[in-house]
């Protein structure tokens, strides 16, 4: 009854902890637009290697990337990770700073059946909107007019995956998974207008929110075949696929548009011009598709490279101020253990390498923008007791994203993410003599 009670506890946990994950965790403009900064599906160990996660396969680490992995898990495994992240805004002109820190994820996975059928489930951000800023527009007939802009809120994804495994023969296998999962939260947006040159003119007062809750599915593919040289080292070539479902997620939609008289901070409203309540709603997300490579020398070395496309240009933009359009992302990265097993324990630490690009799937005011980034990290091996194997990462990350074209804005963020990953052998049989 061991294992009921542990993962029963677990299972409480990271439901308690959701409400932590609708915390405001960005303060990038570019989260004003559609569902917010959609997030990484990569946790610490991931992003030192740029992210890669699709071809990679491990017992003892959590790849939420592709659900086929799943089977691979030969121990229970507890992962939680911390983020933070300091952006530097440039809009041409001059320079602002921000710094934002939030839980990142908790997520569990166990083997149902050690080697054939594996499952896994947790909770993590999957878009936030944190943003807060004004600009000035002159306008032929009212002059000069200050819009103020504030948004935050953030999508949850709760999630349960599971993966069969089968032996083809004695050196290869395949694995086929399937993530079901729940998206749940708000996202929040408030405009002022004031018209300080109209004379007797009404300023405008603009709140929006979206509250969202509905479900969604992908799917993952892995094969992977182990080869061994003439040296008796063991190799795994791993080839790796994703699909996930284009989605018409349900939303209730409020908005209330009110006149006013005043300033931003002390006014005195007078008329409701638009009110709307709790109005049906749909938020479409698009189908993904992802490939993936990795080649390992076991407890040695591995390279992974990702391929990912996502058909955005399918959806259609109901604000005239940006559109969708398809984009792609490719990531590559590296590990290496010096000696997983040495005396020293400078070699037994795992050290990362990697770098991403994309190129966004907004259009905004009529200009393309993309984003890229170099990682590195390290994974640490913290004292292992006699049924519990700790490991402590790293990853970190520095790029750039957007433009000044247009009165864009074009950040450089350096991103930090800390994971403690816990392999635990709940399933063990004591001998007795």
């Amino acid at each position: 009854m061991r294992i009921n009670k542990l993962v029963t506890t677990l299972f409480i946990l990271l439901v308690v902890n959701t409400s932590v994950f609708s915390q405001s965790t960005t303060n990038s403009p570019y989260s004003k637009y559609g569902i917010g900064l959609v997030r990484p599906e990569a946790f610490a160990q991931n992003v030192g290697m740029g992210g890669v996660g699709i071809g990679l396969r491990s017992y003892k680490d959590i790849t939420l990337k592709n659900a086929a992995s799943y089977s691979a898990i030969s121990v229970v495994t507890f992962d939680i990770g911390y983020s933070n992240s300091a952006l530097t805004l440039d809009d041409g002109t001059e320079t602002q700073y921000q710094n934002n820190s939030y839980i990142d994820h908790i997520a569990l996975a166990f083997p149902v059946v050690k080697g054939v059928w594996g499952t896994s489930f947790g909770v993590k951000p999957y878009s936030n909107v944190g943003y807060k800023y004004d600009e000035v527009i002159n306008d032929p007939i009212a002059g000069n007019v200050s819009f103020y802009n504030e948004g935050d809120g953030a999508i949850n994804k709760a999630y349960l995956g599971n993966a069969l495994g089968i032996k083809i023969d004695s050196t290869s296998d395949i694995s086929i998974g399937a993530n079901a999962y729940f998206l749940f939260g708000s996202i929040n947006h408030d405009q002022k207008a004031i018209y300080g040159d109209l004379a007797g003119g009404f300023n405008l007062w603009k709140v929006e929110e979206y509250s969202v809750s509905d479900f969604g599915f992908d799917f993952g593919l892995q094969y992977q075949k182990v080869f061994t040289n003439v040296e008796n080292d063991k190799y795994k070539l791993t080839f790796g696929a994703t699909y996930g479902l284009a989605a018409d997620i349900k939303a209730k939609r409020s908005e209330i548009v009110r006149s006013f008289d005043g300033t931003i901070d002390f006014g005195t409203v007078k008329d409701t011009i638009v009110f709307v309540e709790e109005a049906d709603a749909v938020i479409q997300l698009p189908s993904e598709l992802g490939f993936g490579i990795s080649l390992e020398k076991e407890n040695k070395w591995t390279l992974a490279a990702d391929y990912e496309a996502s058909n955005w240009g399918a959806i259609i933009s109901s604000d005239e101020l940006y559109s969708y359009k398809s984009n792609y992302s490719i990531a590559v990265g590296a590990e290496i253990i010096p000696k997983h097993d040495g005396s020293n324990y400078l070699q037994r630490i795992a050290y990362r390498l990697g770098s991403r690009y994309s190129n966004s799937y907004l259009t905004i005011n009529g200009v393309d923008f993309n984003e890229y980034g170099i990682t590195f990290g390290i994974g640490l091996p913290v004292r292992r007791s006699e049924n519990s194997y700790p490991r402590l990462n790293f990853g970190f990350e520095y790029g750039n994203k957007g433009t000044t074209e247009a009165g864009l804005v074009k950040e450089q963020f350096f991103n930090m993410n800390v994971g403690v990953t816990i392999n635990a052998t709940w399933f063990r049989k004591r001998k007795y003599d």
